[in-house]
């Protein structure tokens, strides 16, 4: 995974907004249709192709994929798939179901998705999420390090016939439905490679909403949505939705309660406000990701386990979440919240408030000399935040000279990858897909970018290696283990799961978060 990918996830995820027009529904609406307007960040209307989009709620309504994950079970189950089998996870067969149609009519097809999926993995287009198709057969003929590909299509991706398509990977992977849950593997009708950054602006999708008026423009802060009446999965509650974008959730929050929004993402130090002023009307949203400290293993002074675990017991997660967070958090005991399919197990035993046993392992280590820097990338929660950690490690464990450090964003993580940070840093990390696995494997795989601590253990590659060869079940239980050996091993002590709000006015009713937290928008329910 690129830095640049890592970064765009971090600050989706923190930054998701999702809210809808209060009043009559938004100008040219018709007498009767049931409208709502829904507020984004700017970010979510960058971009609508699937091999450019953010997997947006937006996204979400414009197209479809193979797969969706169950919000009761926590599994991957087939949407526009008919079938997806695979006898050594490494060769699949998916079989299309029969009546999908794109907005314009046109069959979704085998060579819809192959179509799609070639067109992100092939460098030359420079889409933002061609990185995903990294384990595809024939990805590195796409994607050479010099000179220009020598191919134009995976050659693990083989259609073959209208409804069946054939995926060989590089090597095992049972979370392959998991994978192919997101709107980067979503299928894209022939209309669109006529004119890829015209198709960009406004999309032709096969979701449960399609785009109506113009589109994408430059200085156009709202598009419309309208539901598409041949959908073949579950049908959109509203006939119309428009989508607004805002620079931050905190403008939509404002406008939410100024009677303009009838639905906004709320974080921060809004959610106290809107805890008090909603009340009944506010959806704790659990995001699955976690905000944790990482040590830099490179660095000789944090080489002893006894030396992290101090640092770890030293930290009071509770007051840090009631006092800072007005109790928009959850403490964490593990790396993943039970947001993310496998996880809220209480895999940390050194995430327990602890002075005493932290001053005790310090000393045991040999005690702490010299000043200590704290680092995180700019952001005003992360600031309070650390500034509240350096606080309590000052106290805790009497390191004196303790300091805080932050860094632009785009900076700090090179700056990490060089091993060039001299502290502990703070971060967020959020799950690429909704499974423990892939919290897992971007944080503690040698080779991720998102490893930003060094850590590297082949009995934890042993163990990711055999859940990606596993059955989902089983692929399960050892993702588990495997977390809980890193969590053991400690090259990075979780702080909490965030948590945020969704709030929304008395015009509309069934708002409920999807995955990455935003509001499921064909879930909206007007009147």
């Amino acid at each position: 995974m690129s830095v640049k990918k890592v970064l765009g996830a971090a600050a989706l995820a923190v930054a998701l907004t999702a809210c809808s027009s209060g009043g009559s529904g938004g100008a040219g609406t018709p007498q009767g249709e049931k409208s709502f307007s829904v507020g984004v960040t700017t970010y979510f209307l960058s971009h609508l192709t699937p091999g450019r989009s953010v997997a947006s709620n937006v996204d979400y309504a414009l197209f479809t994929p193979l797969t969706t994950v169950d919000a009761t079970s926590g599994k991957a189950v087939n949407a526009v798939a008919e079938s997806i089998e695979t006898d050594d996870n490494v060769t699949w067969t998916v079989k299309i179901k029969p009546g999908w149609t794109f907005h314009n009519g046109e069959q979704v097809t085998a060579q819809s998705f192959a179509d799609s999926w070639n067109a992100t993995a092939y460098a030359p287009n420079a889409f933002e999420n061609n990185f995903m198709f990294a384990p595809f057969k024939g990805y590195a003929e796409l994607n050479p390090a010099d000179g220009k590909p020598s191919e134009k299509t995976l050659s693990g991706v083989e259609v073959a016939d209208p409804a069946t398509l054939k995926i060989t990977l590089t090597k095992p992977l049972s979370l392959l439905p998991y994978v192919l849950a997101q709107t980067a593997f979503a299928p894209m009708p022939k209309a669109a490679f006529a004119d890829l950054p015209g198709f960009d602006r406004k999309p032709i999708g096969n979701g449960p909403y399609q785009l109506d008026g113009e589109g994408l423009a430059a200085g156009v802060t709202k598009v419309a949505l309208r539901k598409f009446g041949a959908y073949q999965g579950q049908a959109g509650n509203a006939d119309r939705i428009e989508v607004k974008s805002y620079q931050d959730e905190a403008a939509s929050y404002r406008d939410l309660q100024a009677g303009a929004l009838d639905v906004s993402l709320v974080t921060g130090n809004n959610l106290t406000d809107a805890a008090a002023r909603f009340k009944d009307r506010l959806v704790r949203v659990p995001f699955p990701a976690v905000i944790y400290l990482g040590f830099p293993l490179w660095d000789k002074r944090f080489s002893d386990v006894k030396v992290r675990q101090a640092f770890a017991h030293a930290i009071d997660r509770e007051t840090i979440v009631k006092s800072l967070l007005r109790g928009f958090g959850q403490p964490a005991t593990g790396l993943a919240g039970a947001s993310v399919p496998g996880g809220g197990a209480a895999d940390c035993a050194a995430c327990s408030y602890d002075p005493a046993k932290a001053k005790a392992l310090l000393a045991e280590a040999g005690g702490w000399s010299g000043p200590l820097k704290l680092w995180t990338y700019q952001d005003p929660v992360n600031t309070v935040v650390l500034e509240a950690v350096g606080n309590q490690l000052r106290a805790n464990l009497g390191i004196e000279a303790v300091t805080t450090q932050t860094q632009p964003v785009d900076q700090l993580y090179p700056n990490l990858a060089a091993k060039k940070i001299d502290g502990p840093v703070l971060l967020y990390m959020g799950a690429g897909y909704p499974h423990l696995y892939a919290l897992a494997d971007q944080l503690f795989t040698k080779t991720s970018a998102s490893n930003v601590t060094g850590y590297d253990s082949p009995e934890f590659a042993k163990l990711m290696a055999g859940a990606a060869k596993a059955g989902q079940d089983e692929a399960m239980g050892l993702t588990q283990q495997a977390a809980k050996l890193a969590m053991d091993g400690l090259p990075l002590t979780p702080l909490f799961q965030p948590v945020g709000g969704l709030a929304y006015s008395t015009r509309v009713s069934g708002v409920k978060p999807e995955f990455l937290g935003a509001a499921v928008l064909s879930a909206v329910k007007v009147g």
